[in-house]
């Protein structure tokens, strides 16, 4: 069967959603409570054939139980379909946390984060497949060096690590620092490895940066966003240090009817986790989004490119989305195009 024809069978035929939804919020005074669902459907359109898959399926919960002492967790369960040939069987048909850390929130200068959580390094490199905002297929489809550099690693959600370490900001939002000390995993060669990140935000010219913890690609408009990031990884082998070094620019801004949005981001690995090899990658992205909400959401349009300059590797995607609700509920048509390979359509 054609391309085209599964493209239009997998349109008119499957109902597919990627969202979230706030299941229950409990609010006790001093302690708060608010538990959500998150998921992901994937039609697949790929020779030979359509694979209608749930990549995703997870509930989350986070809370505080004072002004200082907060904490939040992520379950993931089994996934459905039949996936890609990586996935680990073993693993996938049962629930795991992906996200399990408290927080001691002193002051937005100074707060203390430790447990499995996601490494503070490139923008791009905490976006996996599924869980990008722009290109649902993920930033690092098709390149693969936007990616945590630490040797332990969550075996479902590789972003996450086991760490301990401080962030906060200064001068109100100007400069957003990072520094954590990542676990080695014990009983292999590998040191603990830290990371450290630098955010600026001209916040006297109107913009912010990244509010949380955690790094957005894009925020539909609801502020003015304009950040420059730059991230350092270190880890220690039995052949010697693994270093790693990013780069990030995010630009988003809204202009009466649209709101633009365009990132870069460079990552440079030297004995990428202790395997000899390096890698360096460059990614281009951005969006168009339109400010106005038709029955089933904003629509958008976004595009990708990036090169893998160590194996020439690059590949350019594209994607018409609708937001129905925030980042989280939208539902999206993607196109990836790689470099000597043929091109892959998901509707998301």
């Amino acid at each position: 069967m054609k391309k085209s024809y599964l493209a239009a069978a997998a349109i008119l035929g499957a109902a597919v959603l990627g969202g979230e939804a706030h299941a229950v919020k409990i609010d006790l005074g001093k302690t708060k409570f608010k538990m959500g669902f998150r998921a992901k459907v994937h039609a697949v359109i790929q020779d030979p054939g359509l694979n209608v898959d749930v990549p995703f399926t997870r509930i989350y919960a986070k809370g505080s139980i004072s002004k200082i002492f907060k904490w939040g967790w992520q379950m993931e369960f089994g996934r459905t379909g039949r996936g890609p040939a990586s996935y680990d069987r073993d693993r996938i048909d049962n629930p795991e946390f992906i996200d399990s850390f408290v927080m001691l929130d002193f002051a937005k200068e100074f707060k203390i984060v430790a447990g499995h959580i996601k490494l503070p390094f490139e923008l791009h490199s905490g976006i996996q497949s599924g869980w990008s905002f722009l290109i649902p297929t993920g930033t690092n489809t098709g390149i693969g060096a936007f990616t945590n550099p630490a040797d332990d690693r969550n075996a479902r959600s590789g972003s996450r690590s086991p760490q301990l370490g401080i962030w906060g900001k200064i001068g109100g939002g100007l400069i957003k620092y990072y520094l954590t000390v990542a676990d080695n995993d014990g009983g292999n060669t590998a040191q603990p490895g830290i990371a450290a990140r630098i955010e600026l935000a001209p916040t006297m010219m109107g913009y912010s940066g990244h509010p949380g913890y955690v790094l957005k690609e894009t925020y539909l408009g609801k502020k003015n966003v304009l950040t420059l990031g730059v991230s350092y990884f270190t880890q220690g082998y039995a052949n010697g240090n693994a270093n790693s070094f990013g780069v990030d620019f995010l630009w988003e801004q809204k202009l009466g009817m649209i709101t633009p949005n365009l990132q870069v981001g460079y990552v440079n690995h030297r004995n990428f986790r202790g395997s000899g090899n390096d890698r360096q990658a460059l990614i281009v992205q951005g969006q168009i989004l339109i400010n106005q909400k038709t029955a089933l959401g904003k629509p958008a349009l976004s595009a990708k490119w990036g090169r893998r300059q160590d194996n020439n590797q690059s590949i350019f995607s594209v994607a018409a989305q609708l937001y129905v609700k925030g980042v989280g509920n939208r539902i999206a048509l993607v196109g990836d195009f790689p470099q000597g390979a043929n091109p892959t359509y998901t509707l998301a």
